[in-house]
This record gives C-alpha cells, sequence and structure tokens, in this order.
C-alpha cells in the first residue's frame, strides 16, 4: 500500500516539470515567413551573382525545317480547278514556314511540283508543294528582289542577274554585273529570253543561250520599274511604273506602244499581270483600285476596289479569276468578267506577292508575316 502510494507521489512530481518545460515546438518565432521562402532561404547563402553556376543555353527559335512542326502532305487528285465558279470553296491547305523576314514574291515551276521563295532575309527557298517540305535554299547578295522566275521550260530559275540550274543549286548563267538594287526579271513564254530591269535602268532582254543582250527596252524618263512581263505569245512586254502608269513595248521594234494611266502621279504601280489569252493587262498599287484594259484599245474594261493599297495580282491559269494581295491582310478573289468579288482570304498581316499554279489546283501567298499560304479547293 505504501508503495503505491509512493508510485502516485513520484509520477506527480514529474508531470510537474514537464508542465514548467519550454515547448521545444515554440522554439520557431511566430514571425518567420511562410514556409514557401523555406527553398528560397536554402539556396539563396550566397548572392546569386557569386554562384558560378553556368547558365543554360538559350532556347533556338524552331524553324520549319526541323520536325517540330509536321508537313501537311496534300493530294493533288483531291483538288478541283481554283475558278469563278469554284472561288468560294478555296480553303487553306497549309502554310510553309521557313523564312525570317517578309516574303517578297513566290513562282511556281512549269510542272506545278516547286514553289519558288524570296524573303526580304536574303535567302530563295524551293518547296515540294505537295509535301509542303523545304527541299533547297540558297542566299542572295541582295535584300529586295520583286520578281523571280521559273523557265516555261527546263529546271532554271532566274533570281537577279542570274539563272540556276535547280537540281544543282549552281549558277548556269550570268548576265551583265550584279547589282544591289532591288531587281525584277521575267523568261519570255518560250524560255530564249531573260528579261532583267534594274530600278530605274533601261529593261534588257538577253539571250539565255549565248548570254548577249539581244535589245535594249529605252524609257522616255527614269521612272522607277516595280514589275515587268511578258505577253503570252511574246510579242508584248510591259512594265509597271511609278508615277501611276503601265508602259508596254513591242519586242520586235524596241518601242512603247502604249501608256496606260493607272492613278495620279505619286500613285506606284506594285505590279502588273497578262491575262493567259493576252488580251487583258491587270495593274495593282499603292491605290485601292484593281484596274483592267482592254490591251488592243487601251481602255479600261473592269475597275475592282481592293479597300487598301496592294503590292501583287495574278491571273488564274484559266483567266476567270483575278487574285489580288493587299495591305489590308488579305487576297481577295474576283470574277475578271463582272468584277464582283467572289472570295476573301485572311492572312496575319499585309501581304505582298501571290502567284496561281500553272495547273490552276493552287493559289500561294506571303506578305509580312513571313509566311507563306497554300490555298485550294477540295473536292
Amino acid at each position: 500500500m505504501f508503495q503505491c502510494k509512493a508510485c502516485i507521489i513520484i509520477l506527480l512530481i514529474l508531470l510537474a516539470g514537464c508542465a514548467q518545460a519550454e515547448p521545444i515546438i515554440q522554439a520557431v518565432p511566430t514571425d518567420i515567413p511562410p514556409a514557401t521562402a523555406l527553398p528560397v532561404a536554402m539556396t539563396a547563402t550566397a548572392p546569386p551573382t557569386a554562384v558560378p553556376t553556368p547558365l543554360p543555353p538559350t532556347p533556338t527559335a524552331v524553324s520549319p525545317t526541323q520536325t517540330a512542326i509536321l508537313p501537311v502532305v496534300i493530294d493533288p487528285q483531291s483538288l478541283a480547278e481554283i475558278s469563278a465558279g469554284t472561288a468560294a470553296q478555296v480553303d487553306r491547305l497549309n502554310v510553309l514556314r521557313g523564312h525570317s523576314n517578309r516574303v517578297m514574291t513566290l513562282a511556281f515551276s512549269w510542272d506545278s511540283l516547286t514553289l519558288a521563295s524570296f524573303s526580304r532575309d536574303r535567302s530563295v527557298k524551293l518547296w515540294d508543294i505537295w509535301n509542303g517540305q523545304e527541299v533547297q535554299s540558297f542566299r542572295m547578295q541582295v535584300g529586295d528582289l520583286n520578281a523571280i522566275a521559273f523557265s516555261p521550260v527546263g529546271d532554271w530559275l532566274a533570281a537577279a542577274n542570274s539563272i540556276w540550274d535547280v537540281e544543282s543549286m549552281q549558277v548556269a548563267h550570268t548576265f551583265g554585273a550584279g547589282s544591289r538594287e532591288p531587281i525584277h526579271t521575267a523568261f519570255s513564254p518560250d524560255g530564249s529570253i531573260l528579261a532583267i530591269a534594274l530600278f530605274n535602268q533601261p529593261i534588257t532582254l538577253w539571250n539565255i543561250a549565248s548570254e548577249q543582250v539581244v535589245s535594249r527596252l529605252e524609257q522616255p524618263d527614269d521612272t522607277p520599274i516595280f514589275g515587268i512581263e511578258f505577253s503570252p505569245d511574246g510579242s508584248l512586254l510591259a512594265a509597271g511604273h511609278s508615277y501611276g502608269n503601265v508602259r508596254i513595248w513591242d519586242i520586235a521594234s524596241g518601242q512603247v506602244i502604249r501608256t496606260l494611266e493607272y492613278g495620279y502621279d505619286g500613285t506606284d504601280v506594285h505590279d502588273i499581270a497578262f491575262s493567259p489569252d493576252g488580251l487583258l493587262l491587270a495593274a495593282i498599287g499603292s491605290s485601292s483600285t484593281i484596274r483592267v484594259w482592254d490591251v488592243a484599245s487601251g481602255q479600261v474594261v473592269q475597275t475592282m476596289s481592293h479597300g487598301e493599297g496592294m503590292y501583287g495580282v495574278a491571273f488564274s491559269p484559266d483567266g476567270s479569276l483575278v487574285a489580288s494581295a493587299g495591305c489590308d491582310r488579305t487576297v481577295k478573289l474576283w470574277d475578271a468578267a463582272s468584277g464582283r468579288r467572289l472570295a476573301t482570304l485572311s492572312h496575319a498581316d499585309e501581304v505582298i506577292t501571290v502567284a496561281f499554279s500553272p495547273d490552276g489546283k493552287l493559289l500561294a501567298s506571303g506578305g509580312y508575316d513571313n509566311l507563306i499560304y497554300i490555298w485550294g479547293v477540295i473536292h
């Protein structure tokens, strides 16, 4: 009995001592930052600049030639021809990424298998248009090319004052001295002549086989040239100028046979296009107006308003459509006969260039967003 009482007394003494002791948990002050700040305290034992830890590599932008963006394969058998009858059904089929600056000009090969593009990044790229893959690229010395052109016969591409063999990507022909000025080029329909125009100099016609000058098309003044194109039969050459006019030369005589007034002085003509039959000529420029002339009479037969200034124009291969590329970030498709707008295709930024494939199944456009849009009509 005595032993039990003694045990109880000892137990009470121990409990009283525990009550007087400082709790260990209370050693942490109540004003410490929240627990989420603890990792910072653990890693910040020294100023960040004092830690000689190497920086991680800077991430590189994903380019279109990398596999991060899978190419879109287009089946040509699934497409209808783009025409006035199908314009309302035109849809975006693919977007080609690869240029690091605005896309200035586009050209399809004669067989509609390859698309060439030139950009302000000074590169010319060749694309397998049906697989959406970049297949070749080379760099130019000039920063501005208002036109590149595929030969209508053979695998040649004209850029600046040179003709490149598309297979080897080697220069096959060089014509005259190079220039850093904007250069315009156009093949004659039979592929035997290359026309080269510098910004404000005579247009020079070169025989490709001999690399000799055939003739020079003199201008009445030094008006800057913004675009040149042969008529489909090769008998005429048209050039768009600053100060609002288009001049047409007779190739045989070398004389200007017609001057078409696009707009008032100071209205630049940015691009021109003959219809496939050569009867019509369309021009666009810094005004909002597309003008279409009858080549024989010089009379305006159609006028369309894009809404803002434009950079590029093209006829569809069947001649039923006119496509215009504008500052309003759109490509617009027009009925060539009636002048009625049939479709509007949207870009992310201003559109500079537009081109139809020779088979009429594709439309390509490019501009300030560095991208090339491929359009078509799926059955």
